[in-house]
């Protein structure tokens, strides 16, 4: 036996040098585990994440504006700037999705944030929304936070319209909303839900009065999609000695006949209290307007649109008062939108657009209270991803 292990000693010894290894491999292999479990509960966590972003260039240019001296075109939801290319919108968003919590952060920056931000509101321009939220059931959802408002279908984003520019309806639209909702996804067809919040943000020591809204959606078939949405408040300062209850209601029709063809309709009326033009200051303003426009897709790529518009408010306590055919009234205003956009990718386009405004004959308030009329020529590109 002695000769025997002699003779094949070596081979022992290797056998031996593995034996000794096996427990470092043995705990290698455990840790290799342990990397794979943080690995994959990473993973299941940020499976919940969407995260994007988005940025849009324009060249807005204004034709006859050679007597303008304001290179800010007025009513504007974005690309405001006229006869210079800028910056629309540079955005990051970051998005939360889980059975039981969700959440949403979009912070943006360039002229459509600067522009939509009132003075007091400045330090929150740069904030599109800020929410987050918990399921109390299987079909309702209570969100906290800054909110956008459901009134209204266009957005100052160009890429979320048919049109990048926003009718000057959807201009003078109520903003954003700070406060707490509650939302009811009864089934397929219909959903909608209530907020109380403030829509104005104020960063200082006067502030507005809470505000209701209600949104209603209902799908009666599958491509038809009828939405109502109201805004309700006391507009007047806290400090104010006069109250202005304000009721705006909201009225959106969106039908997809077949696939390359999308129609929209809306239809907005306002009243509020106390804001009668003098000398009696006490009566109920009203204010209405609306829009119909289309979109038609062809060739995957290419597509073409168009919008009219009108806006009329009378009492001015949108507005403000302009002279009327030697009268003080508000803003009154029609005109159309024609477009065309080109998708070289998925996530990105290209549009060109002419627009067409005309205010009341008489009504001098577009090239810096030159001309009752503004044409312009706005281009917009952008990616979104």
């Amino acid at each position: 036996m002695y000769k025997i292990f002699l003779k094949h000693k070596t081979v022992f010894f290797i056998v031996c040098m593995l034996m000794s290894l096996s427990y470092p491999l043995t705990a290698q292999n455990k840790l290799d585990s342990l990397t794979e479990d943080i690995k994959n509960e990473m993973f299941m966590r940020l499976k919940h994440f969407t995260f994007g972003f988005y940025i849009d260039a324009y060249y807005n240019g204004t034709l006859k504006s050679k007597d303008d001296t304001s290179n800010v075109v007025p009513f504007s939801s974005n690309c405001p700037v006229q006869n210079q290319i800028r910056l629309n919108v540079a955005a990051i968003e970051i998005g939360y999705t889980a059975d039981k919590v969700r959440g949403k952060l979009a912070i943006q920056f360039g002229d459509a944030p600067n522009l939509l931000a009132a003075p007091q509101a400045q330090f929150i321009k740069n904030l599109r929304q800020a929410n987050f939220g918990f399921r109390l059931s299987k079909k309702l959802w209570l969100d906290f936070g800054y909110f956008l408002n459901p009134v209204g279908i266009e957005s100052s984003w160009p890429v979320l319209n048919y049109l990048s520019t926003v009718s000057v309806g959807g201009y003078y639209e109520p903003g954003s909303v700070l406060g707490v909702k509650l939302t009811w996804n009864a089934s397929e067809k219909f959903w909608g839900g209530i907020m109380i919040g403030n829509p104005y943000s104020l960063a200082y020591a006067k502030n507005t009065h809470m505000a209701g809204l209600m949104f209603v959606y209902y799908k009666p078939i599958p491509r038809l999609t009828l939405n109502y949405n109201n805004f309700f408040g006391n507009q007047a300062l806290i400090d104010a000695d006069i109250d202005n209850n304000i009721l705006y209601n909201n009225l959106i029709v969106t039908y997809n006949p077949f696939d390359q063809l999308f129609i929209t309709g809306q239809f907005d009326f306002a009243a509020q209290t106390n804001s009668g033009i003098k000398p009696d200051t006490t009566e109920t303003a009203t204010m209405f307007s609306g829009m119909i426009q289309a979109k038609y897709t062809f060739l995957k790529k290419y597509s073409v649109s168009g919008r009219y518009e009108f806006f009329n408010d009378y009492d001015g306590f949108l507005s403000g008062l302009y002279y009327y055919n030697n009268q003080w009234r508000g803003l009154m205003i029609q005109g159309f939108t024609v477009g065309f956009e080109y998708k070289p990718i998925k996530i990105g386009y290209i549009r060109l657009e002419y627009r067409h405004l005309f205010a009341d004959h008489g009504n001098y308030v577009f090239q810096s209270m030159g001309s009752d009329q503004l044409q312009s020529v706005v281009f917009t590109t952008g990616v979104r991803f």
